[in-house]
C-alpha cells in the first residue's frame, strides 16, 4: 500500500496508513487474491473508502476489507459467487 501512498497523503495520519497498510498486506498474501497491478490498487482504494467513511474499528475494517476482497479480486470464482458476495459486502 505504500506504493499508493498518493491516494492518501495529506487525508491520513502516519498510524492510520500503518493500520491500512497491515490489512492490505494480509489480504493481498491470501492464496485467493488475483494479485495484479490493477487489483492492488483498486483493493487500496476500497480500504481506503472504507476506513474514510466511518469503518475505522480495526477488526471490522479487516473483515469488511476481506468481504471486499473476496467478492472483486479473488482468482477463480464462479460469477455466482461473486456476486452473493457483492450483495453481501453491499448489506453491511
Amino acid at each position: 500500500m505504500r506504493r499508493y501512498h498518493h491516494l492518501v497523503e495529506g487525508i491520513l495520519q502516519p498510524e492510520e496508513i500503518d493500520r491500512l497498510q497491515r490489512i492490505f498486506d494480509v489480504v493481498i498474501a491470501q492464496p485467493w487474491f488475483d494479485l495484479n497491478d490493477f487489483n492492488r490498487e483498486a483493493f487500496a482504494l476500497e480500504l481506503i473508502t472504507l476506513y474514510r467513511s466511518g469503518v475505522v474499528d480495526f477488526t471490522n475494517l479487516h473483515q469488511l476489507g476481506a468481504l471486499t476482497a473476496i467478492a472483486s479480486f479473488s482468482r477463480d470464482m464462479p460469477e455466482e459467487e461473486r456476486q452473493a458476495l457483492n450483495l453481501l459486502y453491499r448489506a453491511s
